[in-house]
């Protein structure tokens, strides 16, 4: 199937998780915390939470969550991915839910932060649940091919870097700093982890193929695409 891409607006955005430190790994939230964090409002606190899980920082998401918590999310995900946007905040029972919605992967969570565990002490792990709904499914390879080369189609140079490696935007800048209007997705392809999306220039009739990691999407991490070749 041949589809014509360019002239459509970007569909990613940027959520509260902004990318910190990854890699890291859970462990019980027995960690030892040091200061108070205990004058935070709850959605504050559970922004921090949700940034530290989606960036894998594990030792930090322990000392705001209790150890169930710090399971249910590392088990949902390690790490949680940088897509993670707040869209409410209720009261209910002694208790703040902090709902979040994740913009690329689809499905909610849930924080409940304990008012008085927030205003005991210190008032580290306070976040004592969380909930999924509607479990995140990645963007499909497809999707997030086409928007990197809208990005850069437009010289969107932000929005290219955040979809693509640092090696991967390089190869697209060696063919031009502003990739134009002109390309058109003509093949999709998968092999070992990684779909390949090819695209023709309607104008020069060069080909370009964008290689996107499966792992990548599913993890919800951003610069998914991570080789380029242009013939």
């Amino acid at each position: 199937m041949i589809r014509r891409i360019m002239g459509l607006g970007a569909t990613a955005a940027l959520a509260v998780t902004a990318p910190l430190v990854a890699g890291a790994t859970p462990a019980n939230a027995g960690t030892t915390c040091s200061g108070s964090v205990a004058g935070l409002s709850a959605a504050t606190y559970a922004d921090r939470l949700v940034r530290a899980w989606g960036s894998g920082n594990a030792t930090t998401a322990n000392c705001y969550a209790s150890t169930a918590t710090s399971r249910t999310l590392f088990g949902q995900a390690s790490p949680g991915g940088i897509h993670w946007r707040r869209v409410s905040t209720e009261g209910a029972a002694g208790t703040i839910y902090v709902t979040y919605h994740d913009d690329a992967r689809g499905g909610n969570l849930t924080i409940g932060v304990q008012n008085v565990g927030l205003r005991a002490g210190s008032g580290w792990h306070a976040a004592y649940t969380a909930r999924f709904s509607n479990e995140p499914k990645a963007w499909n390879a497809v999707q997030w091919s086409d928007n990197l080369v809208r990005a850069w189609g437009r010289g969107d140079t932000k929005w290219t870097a955040y979809y693509a490696t640092p090696a991967a935007v390089r190869s697209l800048h060696r063919v031009a700093a502003v990739g134009g209007t002109h390309w058109t997705r003509i093949r999709v392809e998968g092999a070992a982890g990684t779909t390949y999306v090819t695209y023709r220039n309607d104008v020069t009739r060069h080909t370009l193929v964008i290689g996107v990691s499966n792992v990548g999407l599913s993890q919800g991490d951003a610069h998914a695409a991570y080789t380029v070749q242009y013939h």
